[in-house]
């Protein structure tokens, strides 16, 4: 992932989304990296994972981080 731009006026995680789809959207795989997303999420609560730690699995879960 990217740096966030601290200047930006959306939050942090949201453009921590932006960044994935925008690396998901050239396979048409937005929906399914945000499946994924969340259901990492949902286990990271239990984990204490941090929301870019589970944006940045489900990226790997489809091939998608460079």
């Amino acid at each position: 992932m990217q740096p966030t731009n601290p200047n930006e006026p959306r939050p942090t995680e949201a453009q921590l989304c932006h960044q994935a789809l925008e690396k998901a959207r050239p396979w048409g795989l937005e929906a399914e990296l945000m499946w994924s997303a969340m259901n990492i999420a949902a286990e990271a609560n239990a984990h204490g994972t941090t929301f870019e730690q589970a944006l940045d699995q489900a990226l790997d879960e489809w091939d998608l981080n460079d």
